[in-house]
């Protein structure tokens, strides 16, 4: 039977690193550092020198971290420019090939809508900024803010340092994380009190120590899963968090099926009817334990997909749905079709 392996690739997944001309950099710029501090301030003084805010692309509103890949590294050291994606994705890989722990932050940022100190008013924009940890503590830090700022509806180059390992509650005026963890914090905030502005009360209770405890023992993938975790935990109305675990068990039950699809093909590539018979029954159990995996891991995903508001309006989201329905179907009809099969060789046998 054949199934759609092709999930639509819509959800933000750790990169492999292997963008060499930004791993070269991160060597020319911390090989000589002696410290993780030192070589944390190189990347930050590079990336604020350097990296131009694309004003072009933030006016077509495309997605924080845009996952057509006009944000990876690789292309904002070649182009100069970037987004918020684009600067939090390259100071996470430049820091991850000098070997520092860090993180990227989706949230959203409380910006002004003028310079002019006697203008209050604000907005509240979708924002992307880092985590790092240096002297065995976490910190948060914006590249993008600290790069410069908007004036007159024009980025103006203009280096400051306030969005620099700034403390917590500091930084939690201006910058809102999904996830509570990066509020780091064991007293945190909703999203409507962020809208509303200090003072905050701080009325939830969250596991700070624990949680990073565990984050860190991890792998890059696991993080992910448990950082959507936690973000549909204190907001169940996260589509995009929604999005994103439906994206990774839809992809969980593609490797699951590859294997099925590998083993089916070893059996029936033996031409050898009593071959092929005993290397289906060597098989057997495997087959329909893969073929159970698969269609948990789908229900999952399908779960996760159905919880998206439609006015959420993710691209993708319904291609994936279909390809779903039919790989779900596609199941059933393979193990109705070796039941037939198991069934009809031991009947042969007797």
């Amino acid at each position: 039977m054949k199934y759609i392996l092709s999930i639509v690739l819509l959800a933000f997944l750790p990169k492999c690193f292997s963008q060499n001309p930004v791993k070269k950099l991160a060597a020319q710029l911390t090989s000589t550092q002696p410290t993780d501090s030192l070589k944390m301030v190189a990347i930050f003084h590079w990336i604020t020198d350097n990296i131009h805010y694309d004003f072009a692309t933030f006016n077509e509103r495309l997605p924080t971290l845009d996952l057509g890949n006009t944000q990876s590294s690789a292309v904002v050291l070649s182009s100069k420019k970037a987004i918020c994606g684009g600067y939090a994705n390259i100071f996470y890989d430049l820091c991850q090939y000098a070997g520092l722990k860090t993180q990227i932050i989706e949230g959203f940022g409380k910006v002004r809508n003028s310079s002019n100190p006697a203008d209050s008013t604000f907005r509240i924009e979708s924002h992307a900024w880092n985590a790092v940890k240096i002297n065995q503590k976490w910190y948060l830090i914006d590249l993008t803010w600290s790069a410069g700022a908007m004036i007159n509806d024009q980025f103006q180059q203009r280096k400051t340092w306030d969005f620099y390992l700034t403390i917590p509650s500091q930084f939690l005026l201006t910058h809102y994380p999904f996830d509570p963890l990066w509020q780091l914090s064991d007293n945190i905030i909703t999203e409507k009190e962020f809208i509303k502005g200090p003072p905050f009360r701080y009325s939830r209770k969250f596991p700070l120590g624990k949680t990073l405890l565990t984050f860190e023992q991890l792998d890059s993938t696991s993080r992910v899963v448990s950082s959507q975790e936690r973000i549909l935990q204190h907001d169940p109305s996260n589509n995009n968090a929604y999005n994103t675990l439906g994206f990774h068990y839809a992809m969980k039950s593609t490797q699951i099926l590859e294997n099925y699809t590998a083993i089916s093909r070893k059996i029936r590539e033996n031409k050898i009817p009593h071959q092929q018979q005993q290397t289906a029954l060597t098989y057997k159990e495997q087959l329909f334990s893969l073929l159970n995996q698969a269609e948990v891991e789908l229900n999952k995903a399908l779960d996760y997909y159905n919880h998206i508001a439609p006015q959420a309006l993710i691209k993708g989201v319904n291609d994936n749905k279909n390809s779903i329905f039919m790989n779900l179907e596609a199941i059933r009809k393979d193990r109705e079709m070796m039941n037939k099969y198991y069934s009809a060789m031991s009947k042969n046998k007797r």
